[in-house]
């Protein structure tokens, strides 16, 4: 009887498992990129937001003595603010949201602006 060598190598089923654990590890990766992507859209929803708010409060600041409250749409970005002009101050209050990216990007911010008379 002839003994048969055994030749090195990988087996039919180590093969299916390797490919397994491949496949499992690539759907994992793409499943994480879609819910980082969800992310960085909604930070950049927000960021918008907080730079319209930023930017209204140094436009209020700059005409302090005049403000009024009001209302603006601007890149699918809605801003309330309402002033509140003391002796020395102007008091700011601003909400913002975003109801057009279907994001929750909905903030308030406040600011108290020294602004003498």
């Amino acid at each position: 009887m002839q003994r048969r060598e055994r030749v090195g190598g990988y087996t039919l089923v180590e093969i299916i498992v390797a490919l397994l654990v491949f496949s499992i590890g690539a759907l994992a990766l793409a499943a994480s990129s879609g819910i980082m992507a969800g992310a960085m859209a909604n930070n950049a929803a927000r960021e918008l937001a907080a730079r319209t708010a930023v930017s209204r409060v140094e436009t209020i600041a700059s005409q302090c003595a005049t403000a009024t409250s009001g209302h603006e749409a601007v890149r699918q970005i809605e801003s309330d603010w309402v002033t509140t002009i003391g002796p020395t101050t102007t008091d700011v209050t601003e909400a913002v949201r975003c109801p057009a990216l279907g994001r929750s990007c909905a903030a308030k911010y406040r600011a108290t602006i020294w602004c003498p008379r």
